[in-house]
């Protein structure tokens, strides 16, 4: 009796083992991106659009909802509010002329959040030639 009992102890271990040892091969990693609320605007300049930033990083393509424009090209100012995150083909065209020590203000910019909450997001200024802009 005690061979047998001996027998099935050791059957219900190695079942324990080869079963623990299965589960583990499909263990891995969950990668779970964070999404938070807006904190700041970037201008685009490959695309000519705006576009969020929320507070994890992630890009918020269509988060701008309205803006306005600001920039002085040779002397002249030129203004313009545009409704959507990107910039209309005469503002494009505009600053395709600018040399590269231009400024563009961006300010009055409304974004939606991710919860669709219409937020009035800080102005900052673009400098052409350089890659960061300045938050105001």
């Amino acid at each position: 009796m005690k061979k047998y009992f001996f027998l099935f102890l050791l059957s219900v271990a190695l079942n324990t083992i080869s079963f623990s040892q299965e589960e583990n091969k499909y263990v891995g990693t969950i990668k779970v991106q964070k999404k938070g609320h807006l904190i700041k605007t970037q201008y685009d300049n490959i695309n000519f659009r705006l576009v969020g930033i929320d507070q994890y990083g992630n890009v918020l393509d269509t988060a701008v909802i309205e803006f306005k424009i600001s920039v002085t090209i040779r002397g002249i100012f030129h203004s313009e509010k545009n409704t959507g995150p990107i910039l209309s083909a005469n503002m494009q065209q505009l600053l395709d002329r600018a040399d590269d020590s231009t400024k563009i203000f961006f300010d009055n910019i409304k974004a939606k959040d991710r919860d669709g909450t219409v937020i009035d997001m800080p102005k900052f200024q673009y400098m052409q030639g350089f890659r960061n802009s300045e938050q105001e």
